[in-house]
């Protein structure tokens, strides 16, 4: 630039520069249509026009625009253009033969693919979309050889579903080249079709099983894990459908009346579902994923087996839900050490637990089983130990207070079972507190949870096995043993216990015993009552003026 310029040519000379860089960028812009941009890449590349910080361009109309006409109206258009071949073929087959309405078909395919390979180079959306059509058109065709057609083209079921499956293995193949996990979903989604369509158990539910390694192999080799959790849902509704009777093909609800060794399909889903977590994790996906399939597959897993128990096992159901908890409890050892994500070892472990419960009501009915599945509660918590879960104690905690809730409200009540429930209440409270630390429970409720139900529970049962006469003082004595254990384990929580428990004795002493208890009972009730109040009151000031005087340092060690 010339030194003899003025200011103002310079200061033109720099604005038609930029607007010359700006015409540049909109012009690239324009040779290739916005394709899903964001808004975010627009402004970038419009700032490297030349725009300052300080001035601003509005993209959100152009960028819904663009979005409107390249993937709402194509989206539409696919689904218009299906629509009409198909009832271009039954008009054709109505007319004259089921022959020609296929040969017709065959040739909408290929008129389609060779559409979207012509418009691959300059309208790459529109092609692929295009793509998508071509093999729901070639699956719809071939369907049609024999099914929903009155003159069938192959008589032969079994042909036209291998034929499908080809068809359905060639999207797949597609699907791998295009690098597209929308093409292998909906390759998959049609394996399922084909299942159903097939109405025969031994080809049905095996197609399930390839669906479902399918889905795997493809999370496994491309990371596509939309597709596998989409797989995960469908492939488990379409076995609920299977014993439902298939009412898709017109059967009427509740018309499989034999399992037809369907509980082995199921299980090999859940098999194959739960090698999600071995995959290794790299930029496909994030560790959100392992917990998505890992939660989805023992959801639906469960549902499944539920209606298939009954359905089909009411009577024999102990068995399967024991092989269900030996299954998963091996598998979940086998995550911890094969994997570094607690979560998916530990939800394996619940859901064992979970069979092991369903497996121990069977075998031993109610009220026996309230027996092992309070007892089940110290397992669970020292299995959480090990694996060093938090989720496995709350999931316990929920387990234990919904199951001691249930056995009170049932009225059948056993003096093993109550105190059964008292002594895992303590356990379990005094593992959780023995390991805080491992567990890295930061709170105090869960342990607080567990000594209300120890409260509350060896209260109850001393209530139901001593007489009536005698039921002062045994809470009283239970007392004196909070007071002990208080002591012993230098936990300020079980002295609150026994204070308690002081308090609901005296209650009960005025308002029940008063009343019936003949008089010699009554004297030796009350005073025995008095000794320990006055003893107790006696003891706690003494331990008050003592802690006067030590050390904030000697206070807080000795108490928890």
């Amino acid at each position: 630039m010339s030194q003899h310029e003025t200011p103002e040519a310079q200061e033109f000379g720099k604005i038609s520069e930029q607007i010359a860089r700006l015409e540049e960028r909109l012009s690239a812009l324009e040779e290739k249509v916005l394709s899903g941009s964001r808004k975010q890449t627009l402004v970038r590349n419009i700032e490297d026009a030349g725009f300052s910080d300080g001035e601003t361009v509005s993209v959100d109309s152009v960028t819904i625009e663009s979005n409107i006409l390249e993937y709402g109206l194509s989206w539409i258009g696919i689904v218009v253009m299906l629509f009409g071949i198909g009832f271009l073929m039954m008009f054709i087959g109505k007319q004259t033969n089921s022959y020609l309405s296929s040969a017709i078909g065959y040739l909408a395919v290929a008129g389609v693919y060779t559409l979207s390979r012509y418009l691959k180079n300059t309208h790459d959306h529109l092609a692929y979309m295009l793509n998508i059509g071509t093999h729901l058109l070639l699956f719809y065709v071939t369907m049609r050889l024999y099914f929903f057609s009155a003159a069938q083209v192959i008589p032969i079921k079994e042909a036209v579903v291998i034929l499908l499956l080809i068809a359905v293995g060639f999207q797949i193949y597609r699907s791998t080249l295009l690098k597209s996990e929308l093409i292998a979903a909906i390759a998959i989604f049609l394996i399922l079709t084909t299942s159903v369509f097939s109405d025969l158990t031994h080809v049905s539910l095996p197609l399930l099983t390839i669906a479902a390694a399918t889905s795997v192999w493809l999370f496994y080799r491309y990371g596509w894990w939309h597709q596998m959790i989409f797989s995960i849902i469908t492939i488990y509704l379409a076995h609920i459908l299977w014993m439902m009777g298939n009412p898709v093909m017109g059967h009427t609800i509740g018309g499989i009346l034999a399992p037809q060794f369907n509980l082995v399909y199921l299980f090999s889903y859940g098999a194959i579902f739960s090698l999600a977590p071995l995959v290794k994790q790299d930029e496909r996906f994030k560790a959100s994923v392992y917990t998505s399939s890992v939660m989805v597959n023992g959801i639906f897993f469960f549902l499944a087996l539920m209606l298939d128990v009954l359905f089909f096992y009411m009577k024999s159901y102990s068995g399967i839900f024991a092989g269900v908890f030996v299954a998963c409890i091996a598998f979940s050892i086998f995550l911890k050490f094969r994997t570094e994500r607690v979560f998916d070892s530990a939800f394996y472990a619940i859901f064992s637990f979970l069979a092991l419960s369903a497996a121990v009501y069977g075998f031993t009915g109610l009220p026996g089983a309230y027996f092992f599945l309070a007892l089940q509660s110290v397992l669970v918590v020292s299995w959480a130990l090990w694996f060093r879960s938090q989720f496995i104690v709350i999931v316990n905690t929920i387990l234990f207070v919904g199951l001691l809730l249930i056995y009170m409200i049932s009225g059948a009540w056993l003096d093993s079972v109550n105190f059964t429930f008292a002594i895992s209440a303590f356990i379990t409270a005094r593992l959780i507190n023995w390991q805080r630390m491992r567990l890295e429970l930061k709170t105090e409720m869960f342990r607080t949870i567990y000594l209300f139900c120890l409260f509350f529970t060896f209260a109850f049962a001393l209530y139901m096995a001593v007489p009536s006469n005698y039921v002062t003082p045994a809470w009283t004595g239970a007392a004196i043993l909070y007071f002990i254990l208080g002591q012993v384990l230098k936990n300020r929580k079980y002295r609150w216990m026994a204070i308690f428990m002081l308090l609901v004795t005296a209650v009960y002493l005025f308002v029940v015993d008063l009343g019936h208890m003949e008089v010699g009972y009554r004297v030796i009730a009350f005073l025995f009552l008095a000794v320990v109040l006055f003893g107790t009151s006696l003891y706690f000031t003494r331990i008050l003026q003592k802690k006067k005087t030590q050390s904030p340092e000697e206070k807080s060690g000795a108490s928890e």
